[in-house]
């Protein structure tokens, strides 16, 4: 036995090798950190208060006598004092801590008169949802933040809806109640987008595939996944099955912009495109999101209509994310890029295209976008051998709210020629 551990020793030192070390015991991986979730009450029949903290700060939510929830942001907190605003409320709240652990403030709502409020602390309420990952829900990914997805339905694949530029789960209305006769049917909120809590900026295609995949991991939602994006959510989407592909089963793309559509209408209808980008690029000028931080601004101001929201991280997130179409997402999308098989695919493109158009766009400038828009439809369809590409006749770019059944048809579809691939 000695001589041939003296043999293995020489054999490895003349091959330039050394003996692989032992784990050192002493050095253990860092555990994984842990993020303070705090409840607060006025009583039976009041509103309830959640704060939580997460990688970037704290972030919460009201929820009011009926469960509805609105998101606060703004938030300030120490050891003895707490204030944030309510933007979808129109409310503001400044408040000291009182001796019992709760808080003792002043809620300030638009058209209403001061009132004092005194929250008590309380425990946690029991965790929301179903076993099989079905209702409205929240669940914290691993740097504290919390994302709202809204679920129904049983079966497999799970269908995941991700919206447009300035929209939030709600777009998908009436759709995700359809599919889920079918199978789990799930929406979501993005980063900073209707319940969800603001993420770290880049909101770029990539920190966003990232977060779908953290959220449904969080919400136990198994895979593979038919993946339905409608215009910008279809970057996120591709970007998700170029870099996860063993967890797509399907893929439906409404209405979808595409890689490098800014440099393509630029080249195309360049006046029309710079008159169409003109409201995104006087929010940015405008400072929106540091001026939204300063002080609640209500609906009514004209600086909400300029600046595209009242909600401070609404806005951020949404500025982001369009400022990074043209560069870093579309840069991710193209490294990541890759042929889909025969993975079931339905593209789904307008067929309406004065419907919900900019007013200075001419006939010659909506023939020009169409020209742009099918071609880059056609060259997302061919991604996968199996991809179909549908015109739907009378609708605008939300097809989802101008024809639904022909996007609850596309989805049903996909479904259904997924499960045959993977019983």
């Amino acid at each position: 036995m000695k001589r041939l551990s003296i043999l293995l020793a020489a054999m490895a030192a003349a091959a330039g090798c050394t003996p692989a070390k032992a784990p050192d015991p002493a050095v253990a991986a860092a555990p994984a950190p842990v993020y303070k979730e705090s409840w607060f009450s006025g009583g039976d029949g009041a509103s309830t208060l959640n704060i939580h903290e997460t990688k970037y700060g704290a972030a919460g939510r009201l929820i009011d006598t009926t469960g509805a929830s609105f998101p606060v942001r703004n938030i300030v907190m120490s050891d003895t004092a707490l204030s944030f605003v309510s933007p979808s409320l129109e409310a503001t709240w400044s408040a000291t801590k009182t001796p019992e652990g709760g808080w003792a403030g002043k809620w300030i709502q638009l058209g209403s008169s001061p009132e004092d409020v005194v929250l008590a602390a309380i425990s946690a309420p029991a965790p929301e949802g179903a076993p099989d990952g079905s209702m409205p829900r929240f669940v914290t990914l691993p740097d504290g933040r919390q994302m709202f997805i809204n679920c129904i339905g049983t079966g497999a694949p799970a269908v995941i809806f991700d919206s447009g530029a300035g929209s939030d789960s709600t777009a998908w209305r009436g759709v995700r109640e359809e599919v889920g006769k079918t199978t789990l049917s799930c929406t979501y909120d993005r980063a900073g987008r209707g319940l969800s809590d603001p993420g770290p900026l880049p909101r770029d295609t990539a920190a966003v595939a990232n977060d779908i995949e953290a959220m449904l991991t969080a919400a136990a939602i198994p895979g593979p996944y038919v993946l339905v994006g409608h215009s910008l959510g279809s970057f996120h989407v591709r970007q998700f099955a170029n870099t996860r592909f063993d967890k797509v089963a399907g893929m439906v793309l409404v209405d979808p912009s595409g890689d490098g559509q800014d440099a393509r209408f630029k080249a195309v209808i360049p006046k029309a495109y710079a008159a169409s980008n003109a409201a995104f690029d006087k929010a940015k000028s405008l400072d929106c999101v540091t001026r939204l931080r300063a002080a609640l601004v209500p609906k009514s101001d004209p600086l909400v209509k300029d600046c595209l929201g009242n909600d401070a991280d609404m806005v951020d997130g949404f500025l982001s994310e369009v400022d990074a179409m043209a560069s870093a997402s579309t840069e991710e999308l193209t490294e990541s890029h890759r042929k889909w098989n025969d993975m079931p695919l339905i593209v789904l493109t307008r067929g309406d295209y004065n419907k919900d158009m900019p007013p200075e766009f001419t006939p010659a400038d909506r023939d020009g976008m169409k020209l742009v828009w099918v071609a880059m439809h056609d060259e997302m369809t061919a991604l996968s051998s199996a991809g179909q590409h549908r015109t739907v006749a009378g609708a605008g770019h939300s097809i989802q709210r101008d024809k639904p059944q022909a996007v609850i048809d596309a989805v049903n579809d996909v479904v259904k020629a997924a499960r045959a691939r993977q019983p």
